[in-house]
């Protein structure tokens, strides 16, 4: 096993726990034409698929704070890649703990292991 493989399965292990940091969550795909009710209420969106993924909802990093168009309320999303094959863009939305988030942001670590995104309440 190379070493991506190994850290990612020790995070997949730890947060397997009862308190582990990483939660299932869900990939909304990029929305393409929204649904309407009789009542002109966006119900969903028509061509969107969603993946399940693992996301750690943490407070937003320093570097987030201080990047344009950061908002009180923003946070750091962080999500193992593995676990979203095909990968993630700001055009996606990550439901997780009954929020959803938008990406504003979305950032593949060096290794390949995880993404860092800022997140902030749809």
């Amino acid at each position: 096993m190379d070493l991506l493989g190994a850290l990612t399965d020790i995070a997949q292990a730890f947060s397997e726990g009862a308190d582990g940091p990483f939660v299932d969550g869900v990939v909304i795909s990029a929305l393409t034409n929204p649904i309407y009710d009789g009542e002109g209420r966006i119900t969903g969106y028509d061509g969107a698929s969603n993946r399940w993924c693992r996301v750690q909802i943490d407070a937003a990093t320093d570097a987030m704070r201080r990047a344009e168009g950061y908002s009180d309320g923003d946070v750091a999303l962080i999500v193992l890649a593995k676990s979203v094959p095909g990968g993630l863009t700001t055009d996606h939305r990550i439901w997780a703990k009954d929020e959803t988030w938008m990406l504003a942001s979305v950032t593949l670590d060096t290794l390949g292991s995880h993404y860092v995104c800022r997140g902030r309440r749809a």
